[in-house]
C-alpha cells in the first residue's frame, strides 16, 4: 500500500510536468526580447504608485496650511492610501476573468485620472478620495504584473523576472520623497502629482501599444465562445455577441488565506512591510534633528540608501530564487515550491531585523554619524527585496494553478494593510517610546515573519499536500 506522503509527491511530479506541458503554448508564443519588454512594462507601472504613496511627505506642511489642517491628518491620508492599495487585490481575479490587457488598461486610465484630480484637489475631501482611488487602481499592476509573469516564464525562471517586477514597487517609496523634496524645493506639491499623472499617460500609451494578452485563454473568452457556438446563436446569427458579463469571485483573495501555506507566506511578507513603512515613513522626522538638516531636499537624499538596498536587493534576491529551485530540481528531481524560499533565511531571519534595531539606537544614542544609519538602511533595504521574488513567485507556484490570482492577490492585499498599520502607528511611537524601541518592535515583527518562513520551508509541502486532500 502507497503511503500518503508518497502518493502526494507523485501528484506533484505530475502537476509539474503538466503545468510545464500548459505553459508551453502561452511561453514560446513570446520570444525572450519580448518578455523581457513585458516586465518592463509592468514594473514601470509598479512604480508609480508606491512613490506617488511617499512623494508628498516632504509637502506635508504645505499642503496642511493650503487646506488648513495639520500635518497629522494630512499623514492620516497615507494610511488610507495604504488601506486602498490592499483593496486593490481584487483586480487579481477580475484579470483572471477578463484578461490581463484589458485589466491593465482599464486601471492605468482610472489611475492616471485620479492622479490629475489629486493635484487638482480644491479641499481635504477631493484629496483624501482621489488619493484613495489612485491607490486603487494604481496598486492593481503588482498583482497584475505577478501573473503576467506566471504567464510567460516557468518556475525554475519566474524569480529573476518578479525581481525586475518587483524592482518597480520597491524603489518606488524611497525615491518619491527625494523627487517630492526636489519639487517642493522649487515648485508647488500640486506638480508632484502632475508628473506622476504624465509618467502614467507614458506607461498607459506604451501598454496599450505594445502590452499582448498573456494569459492564453481569459474566462470571458471562453463563455464568449461558447455562447456564440450555441445552437440558439448559429440558428440566429443576429444574436452574437461581442461582450458577456462574466462574473468573478472578488473574495477570492481573501479566502486564499484560508490555506495555512499562503496565511504564513502573507504573515512573512506583512513582516517586511511594516519594518518597510516604519523606516521610510519618519526619516526626516528623525535624521532631520539628529544631523540638524533645515532644507526638505537634503532630508530627502537619506532615502537613496534604502532605495539602492530595494533595487540591488530585487535583482539579486530573483536571481538567487531561481537558482535555489533549479537546485532543488536537481537534488530531487521535482520541484518543491517551498524549496526557493530557503535561499531567504539568512536575509530574512538575521540582517533584517539586525540592521533596522542597529539603525534605530545609533539615531536615539547618536552614535555613528552618518555612515552608521545610511549603512543600516542600505542593508535593511536590500535584505527587504531579496526575500519579496522569492514569496511572489511562490504564491504563483504553489496555489495560483487551484485559485487563480487569488494566490498572490491575498499577499498583497494583507501585506498593504501591514504598511497601513505602520504608516498610521510608528510616528505615534517614536514619540512615545523613542526611535530606539520602535526599531526593536519592528525587528521583533520580523523575526516572527522569519518564524513563518522555517515553518513553509521544513514543513510547508505537508501542509499544503494536507490542504489538497
Amino acid at each position: 500500500m502507497v503511503d500518503s506522503e508518497t502518493a502526494g509527491k507523485d501528484v506533484l511530479c505530475e502537476t509539474y510536468t503538466s503545468e510545464l506541458s500548459d505553459q508551453e503554448t502561452s511561453i514560446e508564443q513570446f520570444t525572450e526580447r519580448k518578455k523581457k519588454f513585458i516586465v518592463a512594462i509592468s514594473s514601470a507601472a509598479c512604480f508609480l504608485t508606491p512613490m506617488a504613496g511617499l512623494a508628498f511627505l516632504p509637502a506635508v506642511s504645505t499642503i496642511a496650511e493650503r487646506f488648513h489642517t495639520t500635518g497629522s491628518i494630512i499623514n492620516v491620508s497615507n494610511a488610507i492610501y495604504n488601506v486602498f492599495m490592499a483593496l486593490s487585490c481584487f483586480w487579481a481575479p477580475f484579470s483572471d476573468s477578463y484578461g490581463r490587457k484589458p485589466t491593465f488598461l482599464l486601471c492605468m486610465t482610472f489611475c492616471v485620472i485620479s492622479t490629475v484630480l489629486v493635484a487638482c484637489s480644491q479641499n481635504l475631501a477631493m484629496f483624501f478620495v482621489f488619493r484613495a482611488s489612485t491607490a486603487f487602481f494604481g496598486t492593481a499592476f503588482f498583482s497584475i504584473g505577478a501573473q503576467i509573469i506566471g504567464d510567460i516564464y516557468p518556475p525554475e525562471r519566474r524569480g529573476g523576472a518578479m525581481g525586475w517586477n518587483i524592482a518597480g514597487s520597491q524603489i518606488g517609496p524611497p525615491l518619491g520623497p527625494t523627487f517630492g523634496a526636489i519639487i517642493v524645493t522649487y515648485t508647488t506639491w500640486r506638480w508632484i502629482f502632475f508628473i506622476l499623472a504624465i509618467l502614467g499617460g507614458i506607461v498607459l500609451v506604451l501598454a496599450f501599444l505594445f502590452l499582448p494578452e498573456t494569459l492564453p485563454e481569459s474566462k470571458h473568452q471562453i463563455a464568449l465562445r461558447n455562447y456564440n457556438q450555441s445552437e440558439e446563436v448559429l440558428n440566429n446569427p443576429e444574436k452574437r455577441k461581442k461582450f458577456i458579463f462574466v462574473p468573478f469571485n472578488i473574495t477570492r483573495p481573501i479566502t486564499s488565506l484560508r490555506y495555512p501555506t499562503l496565511l504564513l507566506a502573507g504573515i512573512a511578507s506583512s513582516a517586511l512591510m511594516y519594518n518597510m513603512y516604519c523606516l521610510l515613513t519618519p526619516i526626516r522626522y528623525v535624521i532631520d534633528p539628529r544631523f540638524n538638516i533645515t532644507l526638505p531636499l537634503y532630508g530627502g537624499l537619506f532615502y537613496l540608501a534604502p532605495g539602492t538596498g530595494y533595487l540591488l536587493g530585487s535583482f539579486v534576491g530573483g536571481r538567487l530564487s531561481d537558482y535555489q529551485v533549479r537546485k532543488s530540481i536537481a537534488k530531487r528531481g521535482r520541484r518543491v515550491p517551498e524549496d526557493r524560499l530557503r535561499i531567504t533565511l539568512i536575509f530574512y531571519g538575521l540582517l533584517s531585523p539586525a540592521s533596522v534595531i542597529i539603525y534605530g539606537w545609533s539615531l536615539y544614542y547618536k552614535k555613528g554619524g552618518y555612515p552608521l544609519p545610511i549603512i543600516c538602511m542600505f542593508i535593511n533595504g536590500f535584505c527587504q527585496t531579496s526575500a519579496f521574488p522569492s514569496i511572489n513567485s511562490y504564491c504563483i507556484d504553489s496555489m495560483a494553478s487551484k485559485i487563480g490570482g487569488g494566490a498572490v492577490g491575498g499577499n498583497y492585499m494583507i501585506r498593504f494593510f501591514a504598511s497601513a498599520v505602520a504608516s498610521a502607528t510608528c510616528l505615534i511611537a517614536i514619540e512615545d517610546i523613542g526611535i530606539g524601541w520602535t526599531s526593536t518592535i519592528s525587528g521583533l515583527v520580523l523575526i516572527v515573519g522569519f518564524i513563518c518562513m522555517l515553518v513553509l520551508v521544513f514543513h510547508g509541502e505537508k501542509m499544503r499536500l494536507g490542504g489538497e486532500e
